[in-house]
């Protein structure tokens, strides 16, 4: 959308369309919930369809949008430790949740979602890669897409089989362990959609064309963050928020102090092993570091059938606790 309105506008400069970017992506956010909310709670729109609608964005924009990206991105050594330092704070992050969270009384499918919350984060245009713009400019917005390179390949190719075992072996079905079928499952295509971009990638062979002409990822971009709102509109319900304020505290204490903590550990290790990545890529990996819980989370929690009413909460309440209270910190800390 914003990449249509600069063609149409060729006096835009990159950063009035990184503006123009956040702006629309604010409306969104703000305008899916909203109108999920309105839907589920004034007009009797059942929030069971949250599942339907999350499959369909699976099955019709994710996988796409992986391809796509990936296929055309610039596969360089050139600092290949930030990208590395994001998939091993993904995972270490993950497997610290699993034992922050085992002291609160939930069911399997409730602990699963907080794990999920804890580790997974919003490093995009709506979180922390807007930040890093805003603090460093153009080049902190440069080494915040580097940093999520490997966010995407992490998350698909690990914690999707996980979680199809995981939702196995609560239906108690005889496949409880890892197979070629869990990775063929249909909500898994953009894990083969990756490997084929890798391969695409480092064959050389040129993405088409028409996807750039057309804002063929921008459009898939905006179709899916849209209904993806929608959906995790249609799950909240005030009365909800209520139910859940332990966990709000021990999700912000994760997201918020624990894992900023390990970022800069890790930091500091590569420093003693001579690889010092420079102020500014360390700037931008302790900015990502304080990023809430990602969208993707709440994706997860509606198609894996997990605890998609309190993913949605969690996500509103983290984001919101972002907006407010960590941002403010950001700038005062960076500026």
């Amino acid at each position: 959308m914003f990449n249509v309105l600069a063609s149409a506008w060729g006096g835009l400069t990159a950063q009035d369309i990184t503006h123009l970017r956040f702006l629309s992506m604010f409306v969104v956010l703000l305008g899916g919930l909203s109108a999920g909310y309105l839907a589920s709670n004034r007009f009797g729109l059942s929030e069971q369809l949250a599942r339907k609608i999350m499959t369909i964005v699976l099955l019709a924009f994710n996988w796409p949008i992986g391809l796509f990206i990936i296929w055309q991105m610039k596969l360089t050594a050139e600092l290949v430790w930030l990208p590395i330092i994001g998939a091993v704070l993904l995972l270490l992050i993950t497997f610290f949740c699993r034992l922050v969270f085992a002291f609160h009384n939930l069911d399997e499918k409730s602990r699963m979602t907080l794990i999920l919350a804890g580790g997974l984060s919003n490093l995009g245009y709506t979180g922390g890669m807007f930040v890093c713009y805003a603090l460093f400019g153009q080049a902190g917005l440069g080494l915040s897409q580097i940093y999520v390179m490997l966010w995407v390949p992490v998350v698909y190719l690990f914690f999707f089989p996980r979680l199809r075992i995981f939702e196995l072996r609560m239906k108690q079905s005889e496949q409880t362990g890892f197979s070629v079928r869990s990775v063929l499952d249909y909500r898994m295509l953009v894990v083969p959609a990756i490997i084929a971009a890798i391969v695409l990638n480092l064959s050389g062979i040129t993405r088409p064309q028409f996807v750039a002409r057309f804002h063929i990822v921008d459009v898939f971009v905006y179709i899916a963050s849209s209904l993806s709102f929608f959906a995790i509109g249609l799950r909240i319900t005030f009365a909800r928020l209520r139910n859940y304020i332990p966990l709000y505290f021990s999700l912000g204490a994760v997201k918020f102090l624990l894992t900023p903590l390990v970022a800069s550990m890790l930091l500091g290790l590569l420093a003693l092993a001579g690889r010092n990545l420079g102020p500014l890529a360390q700037s931008v990996v302790m900015v990502q570091s304080t990023c809430p819980a990602a969208v993707a989370m709440v994706m997860m929690t509606n198609v894996f059938d997990l605890d998609s009413r309190l993913g949605s909460v969690l996500w509103v309440v983290n984001t919101a606790a972002f907006a407010v209270v960590v941002v403010p910190v950001l700038f005062l800390v960076f500026t």
